[in-house]
């Protein structure tokens, strides 16, 4: 279980990201280059002092295997989908991307709080489960980037058609692009999570909830339907981007059923 300095750690990690945040968005009406620096500086603080946390609970769990908790997995899909935009904003900048995505590593990072001092839990100490896990946590971090770069598209769409500006939300024709890499990527390791899941919770009989299955069943459903959406007109542009989006809604969901899901029958 995480220590109170751990949480402590933790929520300082919240405060720079959320400064950070509010930084970035007030750049659109005072984009000056000290109030840039000021942000990434609080995105940086942000991201060590998360690392932070997670070394100091590995030292403390006496294991430097990560996502060995659903408290260290949080914190690691957090650190993730920082570090995604401290690089997409270094070599392609996307204005606005850092305002989608750094409300979903705060909300992460509150939940790790949550959890840690509510729902601690340890995961199953083998390869199979710990491959499981792993594609799973990062499969859901690719599909935060999809969701984000999916409802901005939704937004620049709406503002191009009413004649309004999009340039800070990036073209359509990228953030589709980005979209479709990081529903890809997601896809792959989502369908290697439930493939490992399923085998290991068959081979242990650890049935689980109902629910968890179809929420997870839902989300593979619809990320196939916007993997293919490149080969069928009906589904590209906007309505995969919305669909991203709900793919998303619905991961989400299946995480929370996980963390916060009772332990009887297994996971």
């Amino acid at each position: 279980m995480p220590t109170h300095g751990q949480i402590a750690l933790l929520l300082v990690s919240v405060v720079f990201f959320t400064l950070g945040g509010l930084l970035s968005v007030a750049r659109m009406w005072r984009n000056t280059n000290p109030m840039r620096l000021a942000g990434k500086s609080n995105y940086y603080w942000g991201m060590l002092t998360a690392v932070g946390v997670l070394v100091w609970h590995s030292i403390t769990r006496g294991n430097w295997i990560p996502i060995g908790d659903n408290f260290d997995a949080l914190i690691w899909l957090a650190v993730l989908l920082s570090m995604f935009v401290a690089y997409a904003q270094r070599t392609r900048p996307l204005a606005a991307l850092d305002w989608f995505i750094m409300p979903i590593v705060i909300a992460l990072l509150i939940t790790a709080v949550v959890v840690g001092r509510t729902e601690y839990r340890s995961y199953v100490d083998q390869t199979w489960m710990y491959v499981h896990h792993l594609t799973s946590y990062t499969g859901a971090a690719a599909f935060a980037v999809a969701a984000a770069s999916g409802a901005m598209y939704v937004i620049a769409s709406r503002r191009l058609r009413s004649k309004q500006s999009a340039v800070f939300l990036g073209s359509l024709e990228r953030l589709e692009r980005l979209t479709m890499n990081a529903v890809t990527l997601g896809f792959a390791l989502l369908t290697v999570g439930i493939i490992t899941g399923a085998v290991e919770m068959v081979h242990k009989k650890m049935w689980t909830s109902p629910w968890k299955i179809f929420l997870a069943a839902s989300v593979w459903i619809v990320y196939a339907i916007v993997l293919h959406a490149p080969i069928n007109p009906v589904f590209r542009g906007r309505r995969a981007a919305v669909l991203s989006v709900v793919g998303f809604v619905l991961m989400v969901g299946t995480l929370i059923a996980v963390l916060f899901g009772s332990t009887g029958g297994g996971r």
